[in-house]
């Protein structure tokens, strides 16, 4: 459990680093280097990782999932994200649907954020499963 936990932990972290970098050059982009995250902003920046951290459950489950179900969790999975991320930045007037510009680039935000995440935990993964198979063929040779 208590794994399962800090994973969520990680996910929750690096989906709000995420957000605070791409956010910060997608709003110096369209509105200029004059406009501030208010607390409001941080507050539902931190509401989206809790939303990504809770909704990553599924894949901490320990069930064997086949590669078309475990597709289907992450399209369902993104798409959790991307709604709630849309809302959210709708209600806080971080885009607006009026100017398509706009609401382009900002899902081509959602979808950067969500691709760094991805990558950047399958890499720590790969890196740690490499690791957990070094350590067990050292303590198999001896």
């Amino acid at each position: 459990m208590k794994e399962k936990i800090n994973i969520m932990l990680m996910i929750f972290t690096r989906v709000v680093t995420a957000i605070f970098l791409i956010a910060s050059i997608y709003i110096t982009y369209f509105f200029g280097s004059t406009r501030v995250f208010g607390s409001s902003d941080i507050w539902a920046i931190m509401f989206i990782g809790l939303v990504s951290a809770v909704c990553y459950i599924p894949f901490l489950l320990e069930i064997n999932y086949s590669k078309i179900l475990m597709v289907i969790l992450q399209i369902v999975y993104f798409l959790i994200i991307n709604a709630v991320t849309l809302i959210t930045g709708a209600r806080r007037g971080w885009f607006t649907f009026k100017n398509p510009v706009n609401a382009i680039s900002f899902e081509a935000v959602i979808i950067c954020v969500y691709a760094i995440v991805m990558i950047v935990s399958y890499l720590i993964d790969s890196d740690s499963a490499k690791k957990m198979n070094q350590k067990l063929e050292e303590r198999n040779m001896k």
